[in-house]
């Protein structure tokens, strides 16, 4: 789903402008973004919680030239599904 998508489905299942719908969806995208850059986890109830992970650094290649490379320690954003999604996918 694409964002304009969810900005549609937002708008008609809430009622609400598209305008409002997009104002929404962007506040919460930056609200996400701001608690996990702060490395506090964000969790969203029925859903599960987004965390910053930090990877540690380690040997690769370059895909296109087979050459080994470095590749540095990084933070990365990961999602931890809540118990409701996992029983409902499984």
């Amino acid at each position: 789903m694409t964002k304009a998508e969810m900005i549609d489905r937002i708008a008609n299942d809430a009622s609400i402008s598209k305008a409002a719908a997009k104002a929404a969806l962007e506040a919460f995208i930056e609200m996400c973004r701001e608690e996990v850059k702060a490395d506090r986890p964000f969790r969203v109830a029925g859903l599960g919680t987004f965390v910053m992970r930090e990877s540690k650094a380690r040997k690769g290649v370059n895909p296109a030239t087979g050459e080994p490379i470095d590749i540095k320690a990084q933070k990365r954003m990961a999602f931890k599904m809540s118990s409701v999604v996992k029983d409902m996918l499984n």
